[in-house]
């Protein structure tokens, strides 16, 4: 029912039913949502009914569940990083309050690779970045993956992974291993490595696929203005020419990505 990416998107007033704090920086949101089924990877636009900002925020997809019966209201849910007047107003809402959900946005995991998914395939996500990753994970089969969790301190929105297959660093050490987790990466073991991060982060995981000729998928992360492609604020530069975050990914082959020298 997703279809093919941004081929469905509507913009909906959605109730808040979940409001969790995950850490002191990272809160979830979980809404009933009637609209298109997303997919892993894909993004909303999420603007609360009583804002003073003018634009949503794009947030990815970090779970969704289909609604029980033909017709009726599914749920999605988001996690999301405190960052600025946007996020700030999200993580004030209170349980019961509409936001305006538009979407799903963009295209997912899987969208670009002509293969068919097989393991074994590594799933690697820093700090928010986890999000669109462990939604991909609910997709796959059980077996087929290892997920690579990057942190801070404390870990988050991994719930839904199961243990054997999670390999999760804090570079303060306080749980998992300590480091970043590209010292315990080894794309070599993969037949794909999909990755979601800190543009760094994603900077050195294609590099390491790109030298040992691991196919890489990457999710970026832009700022936004419309989402759907006609403001050109969330430019990605490629060998292809300049690109489109909202529309044209937010996820791209990594050794098409033209870094920024800062990455």
């Amino acid at each position: 029912m997703a279809g093919s990416p941004g081929a469905f998107k509507k913009s909906l007033l959605c109730r808040l039913n979940r409001y969790e704090e995950l850490t002191p920086e990272v809160f979830r949101l979980d809404f009933t949502w009637p609209g298109p089924y997303p997919r892993a990877g894909q993004f909303f636009m999420l603007k609360p009914q009583r804002s003073s900002v003018f634009l949503g925020r794009p947030i990815s997809v970090a779970w969704w569940k289909p609604p029980h019966d033909r017709g009726g209201a599914g749920l999605v849910g988001f996690s999301i990083a405190k960052r600025g007047k946007g996020t700030a107003e999200l993580a004030a809402l209170q349980c019961g309050e509409l936001v305006e959900l538009t979407g799903p946005l963009g295209n997912y995991w899987g969208a670009l690779d002509p293969e068919p998914l097989q393991g074994p395939i590594a799933l690697v996500g820093g700090g928010i970045g986890v999000a669109p990753c462990a939604a991909f994970a609910e997709e796959l089969p059980p077996g087929t993956f290892h997920f690579y969790g990057g942190f801070k301190s404390l870990p988050f929105g991994l719930e839904k992974i199961p243990h054997a297959s999670c390999i999760i660093a804090t570079e303060e050490g306080g749980q998992g291993r300590q480091g970043r987790i590209l010292d315990f990466l080894e794309p070599a073991r993969y037949r794909r490595v999909y990755a979601c991060g800190p543009e760094p982060m994603l900077k050195a995981v294609a590099g390491l696929c790109k030298n040992l000729g691991v196919p890489c998928f990457i999710s970026m992360e832009r700022h936004m203005a419309c989402g759907v492609g006609a403001c050109l604020g969330c430019t990605v530069r490629t060998i292809r020419g300049n690109r489109r975050c909202c529309v044209d990914g937010p996820i791209f082959r990594a050794e098409e990505v033209l870094f920024d020298e800062y990455a």
